[in-house]
């Protein structure tokens, strides 16, 4: 055993140890009283006590031979002491008994308190207790149990509120991944079942080779090498830390909307970019990627004839102060509230929403819109008005 492994592992515990350090105060305390009274009654020079009253005989009591009266202390029985009386008749006696009265009452004084510590102690210690015993649960996988500590609030009830916070985060990130391996593996798993499937018409042999079954196959190629490359791109995204640089929204977006135009025109959508200046800091590529994964989403999830509002600009926002915005709204198919939480989740498509077979996406577009929001410190908004469509609000620090 290592010298420095010995005195953890016979620590004592926390309960030991508050209740011993309430015991060494209090004995502390009583022994500085106990000694001052002590002294006291040492250096005092004379002591003048008139007797008052009579022995349990009726004779009075006989003083000691060479004391005089006024040396002479009488204790006489009142009803709680025993029917004797007890006679003090000198300094030396006195002091005697004074003594082991103050260590009769320093081991009464000892032994209630540290009763009354270990018990206090107890009750300090017991939500920490709680803490552990949520810990050690969290540790084998038990994210849904929280720690509730009754009474006012204080330091503890502070710590309690702070886990119990840490392991819902960490409960709905956990619930996320997996839902995202779950998802991930589906939206992989089907084009390459169906690229097998051609793979094995192909090969057969019974036909001629079908130029279409070629065309098929390599867009089916295609759409899970976009679907990798969108998972590589939110993976790094989620893991790197941004630059600093300064980035003019509004340009972004104006060369965004320029890009998508012809897209626009073959759905038959039409864009109106309302831009303001939207200054910024963060990463160019990534805010860039952020502007079009939302006209682009807006595009597809329209209605022939629709329309797509593109607005940038600043405000002040009462909490955390001047913002700029990239703010898209999009007409369509009205979302409902309970899919609304869920747009951003990786994979979630809402039923429906998805006008033609061809404007369906991979479900990465908002994923990757969050991820780049988060990394930057900003904060993302979806709303779905009543008469359908969706309106998504982006808000970064300008400063």
């Amino acid at each position: 055993m290592s010298a420095a492994s010995w005195p953890r592992r016979h620590r004592l515990t926390v309960r030991a140890r508050l209740a011993l350090s309430h015991v060494v105060l209090l004995v502390a305390a009583s022994a500085v009283v106990l000694t001052a009274l002590g002294v006291v009654v040492t250096l005092l020079p004379t002591y003048g006590f008139a007797a008052t009253t009579q022995t349990a005989t009726g004779s009075p009591p006989q003083a000691p031979a060479g004391a005089t009266p006024a040396d002479v202390v009488e204790v006489v029985d009142v009803g709680l002491l025993s029917p004797a009386l007890l006679s003090i008749g000198s300094r030396e006696e006195l002091v005697r008994v004074v003594l082991w009265a103050s260590a009769a009452a320093l081991v009464l004084i000892v032994g209630a308190g540290g009763w009354v510590s270990w018990v206090s102690a107890g009750r300090l210690t017991r939500p920490l207790q709680q803490v552990n015993e949520a810990a050690t649960r969290a540790a084998h996988g038990d994210l849904r149990h929280r720690i509730d500590i009754p009474g006012p609030r204080d330091e503890l009830t502070d710590l309690a509120d702070t886990m119990n916070e840490m392991l819902g985060r960490l409960d709905d990130q956990l619930t996320a991944h997996r839902r995202f391996a779950a998802n991930a593996s589906h939206e992989l798993r089907t084009p390459l079942a169906s690229t097998r499937a051609m793979l094995d018409v192909a090969l057969s042999g019974t036909t001629e080779p079908d130029p279409d079954l070629l065309v098929h196959l390599r867009a089916t190629n295609e759409r899970s090498i976009a679907t990798v490359e969108s998972l590589m791109d939110l993976a790094e995204i989620e893991h790197a830390d941004p630059p600093r640089d300064p980035v003019d929204l509004a340009g972004l977006v104006l060369d965004v909307v320029g890009d998508c135009q012809a897209e626009a025109a073959a759905r038959e959508v039409h864009l109106v970019p309302r831009l303001g200046e939207a200054p910024t800091r963060g990463d160019a590529v990534l805010l860039r990627q952020l502007a079009a994964n939302l006209v682009q989403n807006a595009i597809r999830h329209n209605v022939p004839g629709g329309s797509v509002v593109i607005t940038t600009g600043t405000w002040v926002n009462a909490r955390t102060g001047s913002e700029s915005f990239v703010q898209v709204v999009n007409g369509g198919r009205t979302v409902p509230p309970d899919d609304l939480a869920r747009l951003a989740d990786p994979f979630f498509r809402v039923a429906g929403r998805t006008s033609t077979p061809a404007s369906r996406g991979r479900g990465l577009g908002l994923a990757i819109v969050e991820a780049i929001v988060r990394r930057h410190g900003g904060r993302l908004t979806l709303t779905a008005p009543g008469e359908g469509g969706l309106v998504v609000t982006v808000a970064l620090a300008n400063d």
